[in-house]
C-alpha cells in the first residue's frame, strides 16, 4: 500500500464539524481501518478548520461512488471494475455507511469512496483540476461531492 494521510474529527456522523485535529499516516490496512471510524478529510487545513480558504496540502484525494448512474444492476461499478479502469494505480476502498442500503429513492447497491495516494498538491485548485480528471476518465464517481 503506498501511504497518504488523513485527518481525523474527534466525531462521527456530525455533518457540521469543521475541526480535523488529528493527522493520521495511513501505511497499511489497520492504519486506514483506524482512521475512518471517524469523520475525515484527506487534506491539511490551517488551525485543522476545513475550509477552501484553509487548505495547506494533500497527499491523497477521495472519490465516491454511489452506484446511482442507473438502475440496472449489470450497469453498477465494483472495485474490480476500478482495477480495470485504473491499472497499475494505487487506490484504498472503503464502503460507505449506505453501501448495499437504500438511500433516498435509490434501491440497495454498492456504495463505496475510492482514495487515490498522489503526489503531496499545495494548490487547492490544482487539487480540485486532478479530481475533475479523474471523474472525467470514469464518469461513475459522484459529482455532488467534487
Amino acid at each position: 500500500m503506498k501511504e497518504f494521510t488523513l485527518f481525523t474529527a474527534d466525531c462521527t456522523g456530525n455533518l457540521s464539524n469543521c475541526i480535523y485535529p488529528h493527522k493520521i499516516l495511513i501505511k497499511d490496512e489497520s492504519s486506514f481501518k483506524n482512521a475512518i471510524k471517524y469523520d475525515h478529510v484527506t487534506a491539511e487545513y490551517k488551525d485543522n478548520y476545513r475550509s477552501n480558504s484553509n487548505f495547506i496540502s494533500a497527499d491523497n484525494l477521495v472519490l465516491d461512488c454511489d452506484n446511482d448512474h442507473s438502475d440496472e444492476i449489470k450497469d453498477w461499478v465494483s472495485s474490480l471494475d476500478l482495477a480495470m479502469a485504473f491499472p497499475g494505480v494505487s487506490y484504498v476502498v472503503a464502503y460507505s455507511r449506505n453501501h448495499m442500503k437504500e438511500k433516498g429513492n435509490k434501491s440497495p447497491r454498492p456504495r463505496f469512496h475510492v482514495y487515490f495516494p498522489i503526489p503531496r498538491l499545495r494548490d487547492k485548485d490544482e487539487y480540485a483540476i486532478l479530481k475533475h480528471r479523474i471523474v472525467s476518465a470514469f464518469p461513475y464517481f459522484d459529482t455532488n461531492a467534487l
